[in-house]
């Protein structure tokens, strides 16, 4: 979001963010624009300062939404409120964004200059990043190859034996014109020659043809193997990383990118280095040594095959730019297309259930076809350049065709020598070729190379400290003054700070988006805090070794996610050696060992394609089960009741008590009354914590809480009134 729209003539070189806003307090328009530097706020009417305060001064702005305008208010630490400006309501996003971050900077101390939702801009060319460190359309392509060849590292043995293998069939193949030429002047141009020495050639050109085969083989068997190793290090290296980021930078990115950069990108590196890879070297090496035995042989007929080289490199290089720029569209495209498939094909209970199936096709043919387009655009871009390219090489070969004719009429050069000539001319054009081709292949790999590159070198958000503790949780968890926002300036939790002891029940109430899950992930670490301090048995969480903390906090959602599996698969993968009999046991305290023993091959049942084969209590008490035997300290249950029948809620209910038993549990639940059980309930509101006592507590004090079970209880009256009608 821009928050520099505009700035007033003559403003202050140290303004940072600046907002027009066109009303006086009485409603009158007027052009002024609200600037904030480091220090001041400034206040200009018609490109004049007409007033500045010290941000120091205020203990909080407010954007004040009324009715057909709003108006940006601060307030002094003496309590007093002071107007500030007033805009109508096309501007209140902005304001709202923009006062946000003033109190962060009131609050901490820290003046953000990019907010989350500004889009980082190549400095040189002005495109997206699109999380990118580096712009991929300015950035040196060489680093990113120079990447790529690093990790060859490991299988650096194998790689120089497939380049040596290489540079040695590549010999061969120079020697055979040689050899070519002896046969045309000593065997073929001659009227009378000696059987014994044709023999003996043609033997060589056998033998030399079977090395080169076997060259070949060893060069091929290598190169595979230096490929398809490398191919699935980087699979491994970027599916290891994917596991290791924060959740707030795998929700910017889709499952089908990801999909994508794991396993399509890695295979393009793989293709790469196989063909391309040793062939870089052996190709420049070929192309010198045939220049220079072209001028040994005439330098004049060298000249006219060289001249036009220099003009194909040129043509070639400024092609790779476009190449560049087409391909990472092409990359976005595919991406795009992988992403709404995935969804599609995930969601395609909801889209029969809808009955969506026309639309849905319709929407995944559109990306398709734009994926098909910016592919073909790349490509004719291409075809259409490489033709000219072609023609450019191919005039320098019919000049030696014509002089080197006229040489043979006068007797200057045999026609062996001609046909080495031209074969070497022939044999120069191949790695010309092969270096046009780089840039429409280079432009494509390094796509790839820069996407899966992102993700190794991102920076994860949540890592463990130098020496992080591992912990044998007791279960005390303490929130103390916590502050946390996805936005960093525009928290979502406002100083929370309680005490939840060992072995207590404790519910988490409020309106929706009050933050209740958002204090569940804080626990579990998915995300920082970004003020304040979250405390288990004393000690900082983010001492706390991640694996340790999470290996003992048990977790029960509303929507139970299960793999594509048998049951019993599904539910030792809490504790994947667990033995049979402790996974029977754990069935049977979440009430699911009857049903499971039912189904058509018992605990071995496949449950399907996220377990849709099983109903929603079913697969709830699967996830119960998971949870008993993981045998966790803290366990929390996120809505783990929701939207069942009673008879199911009862068993699931039975189940829980059984799991809780004698831990510290923590539990979010929109039906207060599956909270009636709780030792104590946390009320949240707006953020901020505004109750937190046992339900006769806050019932009697008739705040938050007490609005809420009223508000519920009077729900419920009205469906049951339905209900009898």
């Amino acid at each position: 979001m821009n928050l520099c729209l505009s700035k007033p003539e003559n403003a202050d070189e140290n303004i940072v963010y600046s907002l027009p806003f066109n009303l006086t307090r009485n409603a009158v328009k007027i052009n002024g624009h609200f600037c904030v530097s480091k220090e001041k706020i400034f206040v200009y009417t018609d490109n004049k300062l007409q007033s500045e305060y010290f941000i120091r001064e205020f203990c909080e702005i407010i954007c004040q939404q009324q009715v057909g305008s709003s108006m940006v208010q601060g307030i002094t630490k003496n309590g007093e409120t002071v107007y500030i400006c007033g805009f109508s309501q096309e501007f209140f996003i902005r304001f709202a964004e923009l006062c946000k971050i003033i109190d962060y900077y009131i609050r901490t101390g820290e003046f953000i200059t990019e907010t989350d939702d500004d889009e980082p801009t190549c400095m040189k060319c002005g495109m997206p990043l699109e999380g990118a460190k580096e712009c991929p359309y300015c950035s040196k392509k060489s680093r990113t190859m120079l990447k790529l060849i690093k990790r060859i590292a490991p299988y650096k043995r194998f790689f120089a034996a497939a380049v040596i293998c290489t540079i040695m069939s590549e010999l061969i193949w120079v020697l055979m014109p040689y050899l070519t030429r002896l046969i045309i002047d000593d065997y073929v141009t001659p009227k009378s020659y000696q059987w014994t020495g044709f023999t003996s050639i043609t033997a060589s050109i056998v033998v030399l043809l079977i090395i080169a085969g076997i060259l070949e083989y060893i060069n091929m068997k290598c190169s595979f193997k230096v490929a398809l190793n490398m191919g699935k290090d980087l699979r491994q290296d970027v599916f290891k990383k994917s596991q290791s980021l924060s959740m707030s930078s795998i929700s910017k990115k889709t499952a089908g990118e990801m999909i994508k950069r794991i396993s399509n990108d890695a295979a393009k590196l793989e293709d790469f280095v196989t063909a391309n890879g040793k062939d870089a070297i052996v190709k420049i090496l070929s192309l010198v040594i045939i220049v220079v035995l072209l001028f040994v042989m005439d330098w004049r007929l060298a000249l006219m095959t060289v001249i036009p080289v220099p003009l194909v490199f040129y043509i070639t290089d400024k092609l790779f730019q476009k190449m560049a720029v087409c391909y990472t569209m092409v990359w976005r495209n595919m991406a795009a297309h992988s992403s709404v498939l995935h969804d599609i094909l995930n969601g395609i209970r909801v889209v029969k259930s809808y009955g969506n199936e026309v639309r849905e096709i319709q929407k995944y043919a559109e990306c398709s076809e734009k994926w098909a387009k910016s592919a073909v655009r790349g490509e004719m871009m291409w075809w259409l350049t490489i033709p000219v390219a072609e023609f450019i090489l191919t005039i320098g070969n019919f000049f030696v065709l014509y002089f080197g004719g006229r040489m043979i009429l006068d007797n200057e050069m045999s026609l062996g020598a001609l046909v080495q000539f031209t074969t070497y001319v022939a044999m120069l054009y191949e790695p010309i070729r092969w270096l046009i081709q780089i840039p429409r292949n280079l432009a494509d790999t390094t796509v790839s190379a820069g996407k899966v590159f992102e993700i190794l070198e991102e920076e994860t958000d949540i890592k463990d400290s130098e020496n992080p503790v591992s912990l044998d949780i007791k279960g005390k968890i303490e929130f103390d003054d916590v502050y946390f926002g996805y936005k960093v300036y525009n928290p979502v939790l406002k100083g929370i700070s309680c005490a939840i002891n060992e072995g207590e029940m404790i519910g988490i109430v409020g309106h929706s988006g009050v933050g209740k899950s958002t204090m569940i992930n804080l626990i579990l670490r998915l995300y920082d805090c970004t003020q304040g301090e979250i405390r288990i048995d004393g000690v900082n969480i983010k001492n706390l070794s991640q694996e340790s903390l999470r290996s003992q906090v048990g977790v029960v959602l509303q929507e139970t996610f299960l793999f594509d599996g048998s049951v019993l698969e599904n539910i030792a993968y809490s504790k994947p050696n667990a033995s049979f009999e402790e996974i029977v046991k754990a069935a049977k305290i979440a009430n699911a060992h009857d049903f499971i023993t039912k189904l058509p091959d018992g605990y071995n049942t496949r449950v399907g394609n996220k377990g849709y084969q099983l109903s929603g209590g079913e697969r709830q008490r699967i996830a119960i089960a998971r949870a008993i035997l993981h045998n966790p300290k803290v366990i929390i249950l996120d809505e783990a009741t929701a939207s069942l029948d009673t008879k199911t809620e009862k068993q699931i209910q039975d189940a829980l008590g059984k799991l809780t038993k004698g831990r510290t549990t923590i539990a979010i639940a929109h039906r207060l009354s599956t909270l009636s059980s709780a030792d104590r309930l946390i009320v949240l509101d707006k953020g901020k914590l505004a109750e937190f006592g046992t339900h006769e507590e806050l019932m009697k004090a008739k705040g938050v809480y007490y609005k809420l079970v009223m508000a519920q209880r009077q729900t419920t009256k009205m469906k049951k009134a339905v209900v009898n009608v």
